[in-house]
């Protein structure tokens, strides 16, 4: 009973510690290389092959298809990627997750114990981040070596004292679609066809399965693993929802269209290597490579065939903001759209204080209300940018990156009171319609002065956030200096005018207030200037 439980734990503690290697060296990886990750998506066009090449280097840099498909599902809700464009990138990453297995499936011996230790201790006494996170990688390594020892040793049992479970797993993987099924039913529930296909490769190096059954494991992993992008795509939007699918009809297809061939394929994988776990590796990624080259000039047919499946919403918005929940599978990534979900919305509060001038000054009712109504998109966009940046797991985040998701909280909120007090000055307007007060034409002239003034203030220090120039935070702050200068020098006129009744008296809240809210506007600048200049 003592043999067989150890046999069990070698096995199942042994794929679990391969499942939590995988995961820790996605997330470091995710550290050093999340940005770059995000810019080769963010560049995919409709050419099928540069989107290919783009799908297999993101699944290569995360170690994870259902990670690259479920941030794909991700851009596609957020309409910052069209269907066609992800259908190209899923296409890649087929190719992409094939790269763990064969890793994985080379006999290393025992350099998973130098990797381990090597790994451990730059992790755990460098005070140098990059060295830390190179640490890391390599004891990830060393980690997925280790548990495939583990599950070796735990397989081998199985060819010599335990013949009938040999038997058992290799007389019901020999009938293909039983054998298909399992893998799915494996991956499925491990929710990673890269720690089942593993599984598969340590079975076959400790000689407990054959070439044939083990294929088709590891075909069916391929579509275990759509299970959890399916799921995702439920409460996606439609393009979304069709991403989903094709992923799914990808596999399946692919698997349908090798099964009639499996016995020929099986001694094509033969002569590929001596090594049984070499051939599965090898198995796996010629499938995947064939299935992909199949789909690249069928890639019009399956976009045509999920629209069909899947038609338009009438009324459905796609895009409202930069990002959506599924990035945050890939947290680089939601860092990233969600800084400039940021932008876009600080874009907006520029437009609002360039609205709020024309709609105070030339007394223009309807730029009034413009504002206003800004103001609650502001206000609804900095509170949904503000849950996701929340949800976003700090912990995968490098250290300058996580810094900079607790600045952009700030950020936001230094933009949303901006929104605020632009609203506050549109609001004047009613009040100075609905009451006839009248600026004197040197107020009038102070405030198109001020106004100018702190729009410029403002915009720069946008542009400084969107461009990351420390250079042009550093002209906001001066300019802000100048705001507080000049609303100085504004007051006192105020005053001269109200002593010498050149004013009307019915203004002076009216222009204490305007000039007071615009003040507070650049203070705000200033703030997120000094948030650029202090990005690092």
């Amino acid at each position: 009973m003592w043999e067989e439980l150890t046999i069990a734990f070698n096995i199942i503690g042994g794929l679990a510690l391969f499942m939590y290697g995988v995961t820790l060296l996605r997330e470091t990886l995710g550290k050093i290389s999340g940005k770059n990750v995000v810019r080769i998506l963010e560049k995919v066009s409709n050419n099928r092959v540069k989107g290919m090449g783009a799908g297999a280097a993101a699944t290569l840099m995360t170690q994870s298809s259902s990670i690259t498909v479920l941030t794909l599902i991700g851009f596609v809700n957020a309409g910052m990627m069209t269907f066609r464009q992800s259908v190209n990138v899923m296409l890649g990453a087929e190719i992409g997750t094939t790269i763990t297995a064969q890793l994985v499936s080379f006999d290393v011996g025992v350099i998973f114990w130098p990797l381990v230790a090597i790994g451990f201790f730059m992790r755990m006494f460098s005070k140098n981040e990059k060295v830390e996170l190179v640490g890391t990688v390599i004891f990830s390594l060393g980690l997925l070596f280790l548990a495939m020892d583990f599950m070796k040793q735990g397989a081998a049992p199985l060819t010599t004292e335990y013949p009938f479970f040999r038997t058992l797993i290799n007389d019901y993987g020999a009938i293909p679609l039983i054998g298909i099924l399992i893998g799915a039913l494996i991956a499925g529930v491990t929710q990673s066809s890269s720690a089942t296909t593993s599984l598969v490769i340590a079975m076959g190096a400790a000689g407990a399965i054959d070439l044939g059954p083990a294929i088709a494991l590891v075909m069916g992993a391929n579509i275990g693993t759509c299970f959890l992008e399916l799921f995702a795509g439920l409460g996606a939007t439609t393009p979304a929802k069709r991403t989903a699918i094709a992923q799914t009809i990808i596999n399946i297809v692919g698997v349908a269209i090798f099964l009639p061939f499996l016995t020929p394929f099986t001694e094509l994988v033969v002569l590929t290597d001596g090594s049984l776990a070499r051939q599965i590796a090898n198995a796996h990624t010629i499938f995947n490579v064939i299935v992909s080259l199949i789909f690249i000039p069928l890639v019009g047919l399956l976009v045509r065939f999920c629209e069909r499946l899947i038609p338009d919403k009438e009324g459905e918005v796609i895009g409202k903001h930069f990002f959506d929940d599924e990035m945050l599978h890939m947290p680089q990534a939601a860092l990233m759209e969600s800084e400039r979900e940021t932008l876009r919305t600080g874009e907006k509060t520029v437009e609002m204080i360039i609205l709020s001038k024309s709609a105070l000054l030339s007394r223009n009712i309807d730029d009034a209300r413009k504002v206003i109504k800004m103001e609650d998109e502001v206000d609804e966009a900095c509170r949904s940018t503000e849950e996701f940046i929340d949800k976003i797991r700090e912990e995968e985040l490098n250290k300058e990156n996580a810094i900079w998701r607790i600045k952009l909280l700030a950020i936001l909120t230094d933009i949303e009171r901006v929104g605020d007090l632009a609203s506050n000055i549109a609001e004047f307007v009613t009040d100075k319609l609905k009451n006839e007060i009248f600026f004197s034409d040197d107020a009038v002239k102070e405030l198109d002065e001020m106004f100018d003034l702190v729009e410029k203030t403002y915009s720069t220090a946008i542009k400084s956030l969107k461009t990351k120039n420390k250079d042009l935070a550093r002209v906001a702050e001066q300019l802000e200096d100048n705001v507080d200068d000049l609303e100085r020098k504004l007051k006192e006129s105020h005053v001269e005018r109200m002593r010498s009744g050149k004013c009307d008296p019915q203004a002076d809240a009216v222009f204490v207030e305007t000039l007071r809210n615009l003040e507070r506007i650049s203070d705000h600048a200033d703030n997120i200037a000094y948030d650029v200049i202090m990005e690092t």
